[in-house]
């Protein structure tokens, strides 16, 4: 069943529902908030006062006030841009690290790299600060289906099509598109959103996560299996791209499409979230807690 919310009628403002994002971005603003809200409910006591004293260097309070900063960094740091997925070929069976994370320049990698660097408590603050930040985006990202895969088409953004009326590519339907025709979401000017309406979306996401998939998602099994857990995440993403994104994409220019499709991929979407917000709760609380 999908979550839908009530919403000002101001916020239904159609010609404001922007569905064309940048490149690669992952998920939208929101998306990257609702993973790291969900996340900060569940920090343990320790990880938490790690964290607030790491965000108090910059005057911030909540980890959704750092989610989208990798994204806004880009343009400054354009080597970054790679960081932020990995292209494992779309009918692959699997990961291969020379093939889709070369030089180490995939989400894969870079999540160990500064997971290690966050957890270094001899590490300048300044320094796990940043690293923060990556981890908290990074994890959002690979929790993406589109950026686990690529098939030729520089992970769908190049796939264009119209949803629910308007033009825009495959990929940014999935960093946002989908999400915000479920929760009736309008970005604003620059990408800006309200942070409590997607924060009430975000708690109602995390109460609907049922004990035992909250335990089996919380099970990392500890920093030295981090790596291969992330491997693990990147596959499920590669997995859902390959059997539910790209697969559904028949009718594409029917006008009953884009509910259809609405239908069969915000699930995805909704689970996808959940994960990654859980996930980065045990990956903070491994890398900061007690």
């Amino acid at each position: 069943m999908s979550l839908r919310l009530p919403r000002p009628a101001s916020v239904f403002c159609a010609a404001a529902f922007a569905l064309v994002a940048p490149l690669a971005q992952g998920w939208g603003p929101e998306g990257h908030a609702i993973v790291a809200d969900i996340a900060q409910q569940h920090l343990d006591p320790t990880a938490a006062a790690q964290v607030q004293a790491l965000l108090q260097l910059e005057g911030l309070s909540r980890l959704d006030d750092i989610a989208s900063w990798a994204d806004n960094t880009r343009k400054e740091r354009p080597r970054t841009g790679g960081w932020h997925y990995v292209d494992i070929p779309l009918r692959a069976d699997a990961y291969l690290p020379p093939r889709d994370c070369p030089r180490d320049n995939c989400v894969i990698a870079q999540i160990s790299h500064f997971s290690q660097v966050l957890a270094d408590r001899s590490a300048a603050p300044a320094a796990r600060l940043e690293a923060l930040k990556w981890v908290v985006h990074f994890v959002g990202d690979v929790h993406q289906p589109l950026h686990a895969e690529d098939d030729d088409d520089k992970g769908g953004n190049t796939v264009q099509l119209q949803f629910f009326g308007r033009g825009t590519n495959l990929h940014a339907v999935w960093d946002g598109g989908l999400l915000r025709h479920a929760l009736n979401l309008v970005p604003g000017p620059n990408y800006s959103f309200d942070h409590a309406l997607v924060q009430a979306d975000a708690m109602q996401l995390d109460a609907s996560i049922s004990p035992a998939d909250r335990a089996a998602w919380s099970a990392i099994g500890g920093l030295p299996q981090l790596y291969t857990q992330t491997v693990a995440w990147a596959g499920e993403s590669h997995r859902r791209a390959r059997d539910v994104a790209y697969a559904h994409l028949d009718g594409r220019s029917q006008a009953a499409w884009s509910q259809r499709y609405q239908d069969v991929a915000w699930p995805v979407v909704r689970t996808r979230l959940q994960q990654g917000g859980v996930r980065l709760a045990a990956v903070l609380n491994e890398l900061l807690g007690s």
